[in-house]
């Protein structure tokens, strides 16, 4: 009786790690991201930008299984705002500096070419890290433009 629930147990989670993973997959690329009109402009930006390579994810979630859980938990939110009409553009993107500072200590395998952070007369990074500053005080558009539906007196170019 107990080895029927435990292997019950056990198959539907596989079952819900598969249907997880392949959820992800299907969901994770920039096309997909592109389909709610408020993020088109700013995937279109980001097909001429520097980091035009690497996948939206690559930046924008937090590394681990359960940041992929994370991550499309706040992606069903905006899905949800999208459908309802209750949102506002910009959205407040979300991106871990961690995701910054270990591709560009070479830290990521799919990231061979990134630029290796070092330190100029001009800008000190260790000290930055060290502040725990953010990476988009200087980098901002680095990914791609941002604030790109507002005009500098705040006029909405959307809808």
């Amino acid at each position: 009786m107990w080895k029927r629930i435990l292997l019950s147990i056990g198959i539907i989670i596989i079952g819900v790690h598969v249907l997880f993973q392949a959820g992800y997959y299907l969901t994770s690329r920039p096309g997909f991201c592109a389909k709610c009109h408020e993020v088109d402009r700013y995937v279109s930006s980001w097909q001429a930008a520097a980091h035009k390579n690497y996948n939206c994810l690559d930046c924008h979630q937090t590394r681990g299984e359960l940041g992929k859980i994370y991550t499309k938990a706040r992606g069903l939110n905006y899905t949800l705002q999208h459908l309802s009409g209750n949102y506002t553009v910009p959205t407040k993107a979300f991106i871990p500096e961690g995701n910054c500072i270990a591709c560009h200590l070479g830290d990521i395998k799919n990231a061979p070419d990134a630029p290796v952070l070092t330190n100029t007369s001009k800008i000190n990074h260790f000290e930055v890290i060290k502040k725990n500053q953010s990476c988009l005080d200087c980098h901002r558009n680095t990914g791609h433009e941002t604030d790109i539906y507002l005009t500098p007196n705040f006029q909405k170019t959307w809808k």
